[in-house]
């Protein structure tokens, strides 16, 4: 007969998110194997995310896509813009009404928008109608453009020049062409102020975004920079970069830590001006298990005060999942309740930061409501399903089974019931389940709450979850004593 040792165990950091890809034994006691809505906080804590409320509360248009968001910003002027189906609208206020700015624009359902804020003009190409400006005041209107150019891809605004990229002239298709304006005039094009990004390579413009003092074209399978010279007759210059991936999601790009963030055929990438870096390590098993062929319709946005990168991923043929990559903390994390087609910030007052999606039923949202315990999809209030699995953790010991007699939860004191589960030695679901209050009575901030354990095993995982209207969660640490019986 041994003596058992009993061994305490703490974990104060929990902020290392979601990893999908390692082995059951690998992940490190920060991360989770399975996750969903929940947040990362700097400190090490973890929790449900916010909700999010409709901005419209009936539909512009019953199901039928958002098709583009964007936030037109002059020194007079703040309003978003959004396109569903054959219209464009503009909102005043955030009063929760669209209004109508078409005017005599022909607009065809089913393309995707983009935006840029040039000279006190809104620019929107879609890739298959004439693009369009929008100078914060009556209708749309067309934009002038190049001779023969009825189409573009992208817009894109680089050293008081306006770019059109990935275009249709003449009925040709040039996807590997980008026209520029004249010095900060949109009136102004020449037919013959035009470059070629490796043409004929078999790739097209896929995305157009400044970075620093470059713009950066990416191409399927490749990356380009695009360097001002200041030379009336050469005024710039393509040089290929050293990156061994390109980009297949236009609207997956995102300016991060003096870098890009986007996504390409085998996951997600940063870009830092050269060389492109594989960041989805962790979670590529999550992404090669959405639809590859929806990729290409991937959404995005960076929400800088939260340090939080939003990509939107579909499972089916409409995005209905949210990869969240907390560039702090480095942790991933998984959304489900949303079904974002296009997102955008809007910079409120132009300070004041909010993130804001448009779904395929007609409706805008705002997300990431600090106030708001619940989601309204289609304006209905709808509980948040979040859930935490910690990893298999087996306190440097693989050999004999445990006994864990109790763990203490330091938790938020809120009001609300938590769903507390457990399991033994890699089991598919929770083998003990227990619900308790997280209300406190000795403390305004946290709680300490003691659970008794039954069973045994060689390794344990813990679950932390809550799908209750009106109800959120924090779990701020974990404290455990295992018993190390050396005779089983």
């Amino acid at each position: 007969m041994y003596p058992t040792q009993k061994i305490p165990f703490a974990y104060k950091k929990l902020n290392g998110g979601l990893n999908t890809t390692s082995g059951p034994l690998g992940l490190d006691e920060t991360e989770s194997p399975d996750l969903q809505n929940i947040d990362f906080d700097r400190f090490g804590s973890f929790g449900q995310r916010n909700g999010y409320t409709a901005l419209n509360t009936t539909a512009i248009t019953a199901s039928t896509r958002i098709e583009g968001l964007f936030w037109f910003m002059t020194p007079t002027l703040r309003k978003p813009l959004a396109v569903c189906g054959t219209k464009v609208y503009r909102m005043d206020d955030l009063d929760g009404t669209w209004d109508d700015i078409t005017g005599a624009a022909t607009i065809t359902a089913g393309h995707r928008f983009d935006f840029e804020n040039f000279v006190g003009t809104a620019i929107m190409t879609n890739d298959w109608d004439a693009p369009l400006k929008w100078s914060g005041s009556g209708n749309v209107s067309a934009l002038d453009v190049p001779t023969g150019l009825t189409r573009a891809k992208f817009v894109t605004k680089f050293q008081n020049y306006c770019f059109l990229a990935n275009v249709v002239v003449s009925g040709v298709d040039m996807p590997s062409r980008f026209y520029f304006s004249s010095l900060r005039d949109i009136t102004t094009w020449s037919e013959l102020d035009f470059y070629e990004v490796s043409k004929d390579d078999g790739e097209e413009i896929t995305g157009f975004k400044v970075l620093g003092d470059r713009l950066v074209v990416y191409k399927t399978n490749s990356i380009y920079i695009v360097s001002f010279t200041g030379n009336a007759d050469v005024p710039f210059v393509i040089n290929k970069t050293n990156s061994h991936v390109g980009c297949i999601a236009p609207y997956s790009i995102q300016e991060i830590n003096n870098g890009h963030v986007y996504l390409s055929y085998d996951g997600v990438y940063y870009f830092d001006g050269n060389n492109s870096y594989k960041l989805s390590d962790k979670v590529n098993t999550t992404i090669l298990g959405y639809t590859k062929s929806s990729y290409v319709n991937a959404v995005s946005m960076y929400q800088k005060n939260k340090n939080r990168y939003w990509l939107a991923f579909a499972t089916s043929s409409n995005n209905d999942r949210v990869l969240t990559w907390d560039s702090l903390n480095n942790a991933w994390s998984v959304y489900v309740g949303m079904a974002p087609s296009a997102m955008a910030i809007f910079l409120v007052d132009g300070v004041e930061e909010r993130p804001y999606f448009g779904d395929y039923s007609g409706f805008v949202y705002r997300a990431d409501v600090s106030s708001q315990l619940n989601d309204y999809p289609l304006n209905v209030k709808t509980a948040i399903n979040a859930y935490w699995w910690s990893n298999w953790k087996a306190f440097d010991e693989l050999t004999d089974q445990k006994g864990f007699p109790q763990v203490y939860l330091y938790h938020k004191d809120i009001t609300g019931t938590l769903t507390f589960s457990y399991s033994y030695d890699f089991a598919s679901s929770e083998q003990y389940t227990n619900t308790f209050s997280m209300a406190g009575t000795d403390s305004p901030d946290s709680v300490i709450r003691r659970q008794d354990l039954n069973g045994r095993g060689r390794v344990i995982a813990l679950k932390f979850a809550n799908s209750t209207v009106d109800e959120t969660f924090q779990i701020d640490g974990i404290g455990m004593k295992a018993l190390l019986d050396t005779n089983v």
